[in-house]
């Protein structure tokens, strides 16, 4: 016997009244089956920047290196929206 056998074996010699508690069970495990993980959350994260981006990053966040300057050519005002 299998473990989904196993499972509708032991639901089925349940009373009536616990039903409900299992049926929530099921509902919560499969809702959470249908999240993203958390990894598929990161990669779908897009970042834009200069293309030095990654490799002055230190820069750029002491401010070193602006980032207005790429947004300032990019849209010809430096607001990117």
């Amino acid at each position: 016997m299998n473990i989904r056998e196993e499972i509708v074996s032991k639901v089925q010699k349940l009373p009536e009244s616990a039903l409900v508690e299992v049926y929530e069970a099921v509902e919560k495990i499969e809702k959470k089956e249908k999240q993203p993980s958390f990894m598929e959350r990161l990669r779908a994260i897009k970042i834009e920047g200069p293309p030095d981006f990654a490799e002055n990053f230190d820069l750029y966040m002491n401010g070193e290196k602006s980032l207005d300057d790429y947004f300032d050519k990019l849209n010809g005002n430096g607001n990117i929206r």
